[in-house]
Order: C-alpha cells, then structure tokens, then sequence
C-alpha cells in the first residue's frame, strides 16, 4: 500500500486529503508544520510526500533540502500557490518530483500520486537491476534472471563439476558463448586455459590443421610445427562454436578426439593424448541433420551427453529490462552521461521480438545511444524495424454482449477480463501485467482489489 505525508498548515484541508486518499486505498499521514513533519516521516515508512511551501516554523523549500539527502527514495512534491510559481520551479530544480499549484482539485493531486508510484517503481527496479547487474558482473554471469534462465543456470550448477560433454543449442545471440563460460568458470578446471573456436568463421580446408595443429612441411608453407587449439586447451576446456557447420570428414576426426581424447597432428603418424572437456554450440537442428544424414549419429549422442536449449529472448521478456540496464550502463561509462529511457519505450522494447536476440538488442542500444541529442533515448533513435512495431488493442470479438447490463457495467466486464488475461500471460506478477496493459503498477492494485476482492 502506498502510503503518502501531507504537510499543511490548513488543518480542514488536511482532513479532507486524508479522508478522500484513504478512501482510494492509500495510507495517509499528516502534519501541520515542519516539527510533525521530521517526526512522521523518521516514524512511518512513506512513499510520497506533499511540502505546502508556506508553513509555521519553515517553508517547505527549506524542507525538501533537508529530507532529499536523508530520504532519496521518496518522491516530494512541491503545493504551492499561483504567485510562488518560480519557487516551485527551484524546488523542481533542487530535486522535487513535481509540484501542483492550489488550490487543486483531488483528480489532480491523484494524478501526480501516480506518477509519482510509477516513477518510484520504475527507480526501485532500476535499483534492483544495478544490484543483479553489479552481482552478475562480479561472477561473470550475464545470462539472465527469468524464470527458464534460472533453471538453466540451476541444470549449469550441477554438471560443471563434472568432465560430460556438453552441447547447448539455440538460436544466433541467446549468449551461447557466455553459459559455456560460465560452466568452465564453475568447474574444476577452471584455472586452466577456455580456448574458443568458431567453426563457422575458419575455411574448411584450415578447420582440421586449426584444431589439431600440423606438422613442419605437411603442407606447402608449413615452414614450422604448430600446436592445435586441443593442445593449447589441455588440461582444461575447449569450446566448439558453430558445431553444425563441420565437414563429414572432419567430424569422423572429431569423435575419435571425444571417444578416445586422442589425435593426430596434420602430417604426423604419432598420436597426442589430450586431457579437455568439450562444449560445443550450435543454432542447427544437429537431430534433423542425423535424419538427412549431413551429421554423423556417433558423434551427435557423444556430444550430447547433456543436452541445454537457451531460448530466444522473445521467450523470456521479463530479461529485457536487466539487458537494457547493463548495456545503457556500459555506455554511461564510457561517455560519461546518465542515458535512460522512458517506461513506455521499455514497453516497446519488452514488445518487440528479437530476431537476433542478445547481441541484436546490445547493436540496437548502442545504435540509439549515438544518435541521442540528449540523455534521453527516443524511440525515433531505434532502428526501423522496433519504431514498426504496432501497438494493437486486445481483440474484444470474443467478448459478448451482456443483456440487462448498463454500458458501464460491460465496461467493467472486459476490464476485468483483461486483467485477468495479463495476469496469466505475467504469470501472477502484478508489475509485469501492469507493463502489458499500459497502466501503472498501482493502478492495476487499486483495479483489482476493486474486481476481484470482495
């Protein structure tokens, strides 16, 4: 429950303020000079705090200097009157949330109350996301927070103490690359060398010496002998990016090396024994390439001992914000300036799907933080598929006329079948739904304690 302090020395207006808002489900406290005021707010926990600029013993500018260092989690906002207008611009300037100039009418103090929640609900998750982010950066895990990345990182947990091959599969940019990582980061092998190999980036005909090394004078400009990246991976962990993109022949090459953890140099007839584990990735169905026989099925079940599927990150929305986060913090670093964007931008982003997952989102961010005048992203600042994304109303067809029901009544009707719908599509999570349908987090509390408790 939100809970508000209205400071005023009008004694019949504080009432009238504490009956109407605590009759709209907020918990209210008052106080009629600056003296009960330092006494309410060390005493309860409150949100949002209303400063009339003219009290007793102080003004509520000197007020809002004292309290925004001591409470900088709590929205002020300014009341004052037509003529102290500029006074309310400095308060604005000095760090006040808002300000409203009386008398106003309680529709629009209600209105800066909800602003003001969104606003402390939105700095509360940027808040959280800072945390995870400075815990995740510590650890060098930057998978994700979403209930099916947690399951993968539980499955992660248990077998990378272990030597089972493992081969994760997904599409481009779901941060494949990153997990095998993280597995070798939380193994026993941790200390020894993580050597990557893209498959797909080496020609095929420089694929198999690239793996296994070759020897001097095995073929022309040979002039040394050269270690593979098996060798250079002994001891610890070799990852095979783009496991699909390999040449029959080589993968016959590949499963003697998994089977046995031996090999042969190009152009040499000893053979190397090697102590790695390996991962391997791949965006390719590896089980329909068995079918069409592109892949061999010895070697498909040896690397897949234990089988991880990362899904897309249209799969997972409620990622988005923590990616958001940590690639906008990158960038204040590095240009020194504090980029945010708004929470319906966030929306259209939590909106959109993400062919190219991860890495697709990071371009995208880093395209819209160098076209941005200011601080502030913009959508127009996007590329142009995102700024396409059309926002459509929920299909209402469904919904059948109520006969004998007022037009207000059926109203209330699909309302509260909407709620109820982003409330199973957010799986419960009042903020996520609240995300869904456009309205604050508040807003969505106030509409179901309205529909659904009785």
């Amino acid at each position: 429950m939100t809970s508000i302090l209205f400071i005023d020395d009008e004694g019949k207006l504080l009432r009238i303020l504490q009956s109407a808002f605590e009759k709209k489900g907020y918990r209210v406290y008052t106080a009629t000079n600056g003296n009960e005021a330092r006494k309410r707010i060390s005493e309860h926990p409150i949100d949002i705090i209303f400063l009339d600029f003219m009290l007793p013993d102080t003004t509520g500018l000197e007020l809002l200097q004292e309290f925004l260092p001591l409470y900088p989690q709590k929205a002020f906002i300014l009341m004052t009157a037509y003529g102290n207008v500029e006074s309310a611009v400095t308060a604005m300037k000095a760090g006040a949330f808002d300000y409203i100039v009386k008398p106003a009418k309680l529709d629009v103090i209600e209105i800066a109350i909800q602003k003001a929640c969104e606003w402390l609900e939105m700095k509360q998750e940027n808040q959280l996301l800072k945390e995870r982010l400075k815990n995740a950066e510590s650890s060098q895990d930057m998978i994700g927070f979403s209930p099916a990345m947690k399951r993968i990182l539980q499955l992660v947990e248990r077998v990378a103490n272990t030597d089972a091959t493992v081969l994760l599969q997904g599409e481009s940019g779901t941060g494949k690359s990153l997990l095998a990582r993280k597995i070798h980061n939380l193994s026993g092998r941790s200390r020894e060398p993580f050597v990557s190999v893209n498959c797909a980036a080496i020609p095929e005909q420089l694929l198999e010496s690239e793996l296994f090394g070759y020897e001097k004078g095995a073929f022309t400009g040979a002039n040394t002998s050269r270690q593979g990246k098996f060798e250079a991976a002994n001891g610890g962990t070799i990852f095979l990016d783009e496991i699909g993109e390999i040449t029959p022949s080589l993968q016959a090459k590949l499963l003697q090396v998994t089977q046995e953890k031996t090999f042969m140099r190009l152009g040499s007839n000893v053979s190397k024994q090697v102590d790695v584990r390996i991962i391997s990735a791949t965006n390719r169905d590896l089980k329909k390439m068995v079918e069409q026989g592109t892949f061999r099925e010895d070697l498909y079940y040896r690397l897949n001992i234990v089988d991880i599927f990362i899904p897309p990150l249209r799969e997972r929305r409620d990622d988005i914000p923590f990616f958001v986060e940590h690639f906008l913090e990158k960038h204040r670093q590095r240009y020194g300036k504090h980029f945010e964007l708004s929470p319906e931008l966030m929306k259209v982003l939590m909106e959109y799907d993400w062919p190219g997952n991860v890495r697709e989102l990071e371009n995208a961010l880093e395209r819209a933080v160098v076209l941005c005048t200011g601080e502030k992203l913009s959508i127009e600042d996007f590329p142009r598929e995102i700024k396409e994304v059309r926002h459509e109303p929920d299909d209402l067809r469904d919904i059948p006329c109520i006969p004998g029901k007022s037009l207000p009544d059926q109203l209330d009707e699909i309302e509260k079948r909407l709620i109820q719908q982003a409330l199973k599509e957010a799986h419960g999570q009042a903020a996520s739904a609240a995300r869904k349908l456009g309205i604050s987090r508040q807003s969505l509390l106030y509409k179901m304690n309205k529909y659904f408790i009785q």
